[in-house]
Formats: C-alpha cells, structure tokens, sequence
C-alpha cells in the first residue's frame, strides 16, 4: 500500500515519534522512507543582508545535514533497507508539497506541537498547512509539551 514514505524533520526534540511511525509502517510495508529537512531562509533587511545571509544559510544547511544524517541513521538501524536523505531551501509546506508530487511519494508522517488558541495564530503551522494542501495522506504525530 505505502512504498515510499516521507517524514519531514526540523530537528526539533520529539520528532523521533514521527521517526518511529514511519519507520514502522514502512517495516510493514517494505517501503523507501525520504527523510527531508527545509532550510527556510532568514528575512534580513539591513545592508549587508546578501553576505549575512549567505553564511546564515550555509549554516543552517550543515545543520540539515547533520539532522538528516541521524535521522536517517536511527531508521537503518531499525531495519529500513532503503533510505534517502533530501535537504531543500525554502518555505517548508511548499517544499514539502513540492517534494511530495516529485517523489510521488505514499504517506507523509509527520510531527505536530499540537499548538492551539494564540500560539497556532501567531505561531502559524507547517503541519496544518500540509494537512490541508496535500494530496496524499499525513499522518501527524502528536510530539509533546
């Protein structure tokens, strides 16, 4: 049913539920799983913004990396045979859609804060958004205080 399964990480502590159901189900089903972080660049509005920018950038990509590698290092060991690390900048639930439609990818499981009242409002939520938009099933995960 599901062969290739994408969960989208940011890194943050919790995430690892959302690692472990994906890792289950693709287990059960003998599914790829597609580890994605999205590096979302900075709005900086000073002069030098071009050159800070870029360093930030970079920065935040070494940083992916490394979230992606261990990720993905944790689903291996689990007994996933095949497992494929992408990192992408850009704004994350378009990124992920993006990806979504490009991968032709099953299922998308992924972490949820569970925020609500002011702090979703200000907060906004990459989750709900792909919740809304996508065209294959999310599974949310919910990943705590």
């Amino acid at each position: 049913m599901f062969k290739r399964i994408l969960v989208p990480t940011d890194g943050s502590r919790g995430v690892e539920k959302a690692i472990n159901c994906a890792t289950a189900i693709a287990l059960a089903f003998d599914a790829k799983v597609y580890v994605l972080f999205v590096v979302e660049p900075p709005a900086l509005f000073f002069e030098y913004a071009n050159i800070a920018e870029k360093n930030i950038i970079e920065a935040m990509q070494q940083e992916g990396q490394r979230v992606l590698e261990k990720a993905a290092d944790v689903i291996r060991q689990s007994g996933v045979a095949e497992v494929e690390t992408v990192l992408r900048t850009g704004t994350p639930a378009k990124a992920i859609l993006d990806f979504v439609d490009e991968a032709k990818i099953d299922l998308i499981v992924m972490g949820t804060h569970g925020r609500r009242g002011l702090d979703r409002v200000l907060l906004g939520s990459v989750t709900e958004e792909v919740v809304r938009l996508s065209k294959v099933p999310v599974m949310t995960v919910r990943m705590g205080a």
